[in-house]
């Protein structure tokens, strides 16, 4: 309309190929999208982009991207709303921010974070960043790295019982958490790159090391007793 103001609309999906890790950014950084498929450099393909949490859930139903690059503070409310469904739906998540907190950034890999990057990152720091990610890694900095390890040794040598963890393999720990935060055995294989059948398998091996003969005792037990 002369004259208005142009309003980015509320979500936008794009053409992509099927070959390649598929990425979605939720960000009001308006160059985020465009810039980011060029430092990718066809590695990966951006397949959305949205102001709203509530639209990048519909755009992972949608597309099934591998990759979610999210703000913190998103136009319909913050990034802890939207993260754990995101997480469900078999997406990994990368948060882009203007500032790192590490207890706070903690807090969303205790939810299913995997990454996190600032926006004074150049966008081909942030695009190795999102391909780590996609590959079923993790980038975060290192300060976060060490809160996270030292929280983890805190846990294993408080009221948890650290023995039954060493029964597990981080593989199986791995699925372990996912069957916890909710996933289905086809979205844990999505979030950590296996196949189907590789997770029941890893599922039947769990339930014979702690003694448990269902999901919902597996979940209980890994509240009660096992370090997250």
């Amino acid at each position: 309309m002369i004259g208005g103001t142009y309003d980015r609309p509320l979500l936008r999906a794009h053409t992509y190929r099927t070959d390649l890790p598929k990425i979605v950014t939720v960000h009001d950084h308006r160059c985020l999208a465009p810039g980011l498929r060029a430092a990718l450099g066809g590695r990966a393909e951006v397949v959305g982009d949205t102001l709203y949490g509530g639209a990048a859930l519909e755009l992972t139903d949608l597309l099934t991207p591998n990759v979610v690059v999210i703000g913190e503070i998103l136009s319909d409310g913050l990034v802890d709303h939207f993260l754990p469904d995101l997480v469900r739906a078999g997406s990994r998540v990368l948060l882009l921010v203007d500032e790192l907190h590490p207890e706070r950034v903690v807090d969303l890999v205790s939810k299913g974070l995997s990454g996190a990057c600032t926006t004074d990152m150049s966008l081909e720091a942030v695009a190795e960043a999102v391909l780590t990610v996609a590959a079923v890694g993790v980038a975060l900095p290192p300060e976060v790295v060490s809160r996270v390890v030292t929280q983890w040794r805190s846990a294993g040598s408080g009221s948890l019982d650290p023995l039954s963890a060493t029964k597990l393999t981080l593989r199986e720990m791995e699925v372990l958490n996912a069957m916890a935060d909710g996933l289905s055995t086809k979205a844990a294989g999505r979030l950590l790159g296996m196949a189907t059948k590789t997770v029941e398998n890893h599922k039947t091996r769990i339930f014979a090391k702690l003694g448990v003969r269902s999901q919902a005792q597996l979940v209980t037990k890994r509240h009660s007793e096992l370090p997250g």
